[in-house]
């Protein structure tokens, strides 16, 4: 009856050894458990669907909110820091439930301004664009953007317990809303393009961003190319030929380079080249329209606004006849994807 006894009681001393090398127990001896909670920050939401955070992510600031509504916590860290795949950010948080928000990859005296570091509540983390004025009552973005990420997440329980060390890791996805736009002329005969001819300009009202990375309406205005490079490319011979069947022996390009910000699915921002010499548009379009023409070739489960958000780049090359108007039964290449526009587009 005793060895019987015994195998009963072996069990249940090994767990109570068991116990006290853990935590929670009221003695002396044992240590009380730790919470230790952390976040990590992951930037999958692009085309390649690749978490891409490492490499284009340098600047972090989050906030916690409690289950009140109150700042509950904030923290930032930018530099290589940020460039190991390890990283995380330890959050100074009690247990209980919270809403989490980060905007990442500016700072002070960038074009993007936040509104406050030190919020009474979430609904005050807006972000704004700020503007230019020419002068003449127009507002303009001539410079380009650092790369601008908006990351949610709410209602995160942080657990608790009585008898076991926790380490939470929290994992906030993020969504870059900068955009790059290169625009590109190409003389279809191979005749030079003179860089004082065009100007190029997207308009658009994006200026303000809401702390849900809504884009709340404002103010028209152009974003202007921070960047125009004129090159020439030698053609392979025999390759193209011109109208009178002449070879052409090298392209001309103008290349302007805009960065936006947040494009929005059934927007009007328009695209417009300008022939300086004359004052007339040869280009005007609805630029998303356009770039949503290729969205099949990248993946039809997207719906509209999430292909503009997932995509960071979008490159546009127009054909310029001998006249210098927008030759359209060439197309537009958009991406290294041809459309053909309506021979009737309005310009």
């Amino acid at each position: 009856m005793l060895r019987s006894i015994s195998r009963f009681l072996s069990p249940l001393l090994l767990g109570a050894m068991a116990l006290m090398s853990g935590c929670g127990l009221v003695t002396e001896d044992v240590e009380p458990c730790t919470m230790t909670y952390q976040l990590k920050f992951k930037y999958d939401y692009n085309i390649l669907e690749a978490d891409a955070f490492n490499r284009q992510v340098h600047l972090v600031n989050v906030w916690a909110f409690d289950s009140q509504g109150r700042l509950a916590w904030t923290g930032s860290e930018s530099g290589k820091a940020l460039e190991s795949p390890d990283y995380v950010m330890k959050a100074e948080l009690a247990p209980g439930r919270y809403d989490f928000l980060a905007w990442c990859g500016f700072s002070t005296g960038d074009p993007f301004k936040l509104a406050t570091y030190t919020p009474s509540s979430i609904e005050e983390l807006k972000v704004t664009l700020a503007t230019l004025g020419d002068g003449a009552g127009k507002l303009y973005v001539d410079s380009e953007l650092p790369g601008l990420f908006h990351g949610l997440l709410e209602d995160v329980t942080l657990i608790s317990s009585e008898t076991e060390h926790v380490v939470q890791t929290v994992t906030l996805p993020l969504m870059k809303d900068t955009k790059t736009v290169r625009l590109m002329l190409q003389h279809l005969d191979g005749s030079p393009i003179e860089q004082r001819d065009f100007s190029v300009t997207i308009t658009d009202n994006n200026q303000n961003l809401d702390w849900n990375n809504d884009v709340m309406d404002g103010p028209w205005f152009d974003y202007r190319p921070w960047y125009v490079n004129y090159g020439q490319v030698t053609m392979p011979e025999g390759s193209r030929t011109d109208a009178s069947g002449r070879a052409i022996t090298s392209v001309a390009s103008l290349l302007f380079e805009m960065s936006t910000s947040r494009l929005r699915a059934g927007h009007n921002t328009v695209l417009t080249v300008h022939r300086n010499w004359d004052d007339r548009d040869i280009i005007r379009i609805p630029l998303i329209d356009y770039l949503l023409l290729v969205k099949g070739h990248y993946n039809e489960r997207y719906s509209d606004q999430e292909y503009l958000d997932r995509m960071d780049e979008f490159n546009l090359v127009f054909f310029i006849d001998a006249d210098s108007n927008w030759y359209t039964a060439a197309g537009i290449m958009i991406n290294n994807w041809t459309i053909v526009p309506p021979q009737d587009t309005e310009m």
